[in-house]
């Protein structure tokens, strides 16, 4: 999509291939976990681009909760292009305040600065 774009070394930027749903969060949360093991160097962040996500139900929630778990791991979950209706359904979740505000981001590039520090 972006044909310029450089990997950051420790960031992993994750864009699910269409919408978040119930019939395929618990497969998005496989891959991610995935690509986290087989990364090289070791992500210290993952960034999650909802940017075809319009609605989060509570099984998508529930499960990005588990994702969240990464921080066992040392490793920050960060979110990106969460949308208006998405974004009041993530205000609506525990995640939410599980996340925080620092890890909520509009754009991919402003997650990455984020998750590196880079002004």
């Amino acid at each position: 999509m972006h044909p310029d774009a450089e990997p950051v070394p420790g960031v992993l930027v994750v864009r699910p291939d269409g919408s978040l749903f119930f019939g395929n969060i618990s497969r998005v949360r496989l891959a991610v976990r995935d690509q986290v093991q087989a990364a090289e160097p070791p992500p210290h962040t993952v960034v999650l681009d909802l940017a075809d996500s319009y609605h989060l139900g509570v099984p998508v929630l529930d499960t990005l909760d588990e994702l969240h778990e990464l921080h066992h791991h040392g490793i920050a979950l960060h979110i990106a292009h969460v949308r208006a209706r998405a974004g009041t359904d993530l205000d609506r979740h525990p995640l939410a305040a599980r996340l925080g505000p620092h890890a909520l981001h509009p754009t991919v590039d402003d997650a990455v600065r984020a998750a590196t520090d880079v002004p």
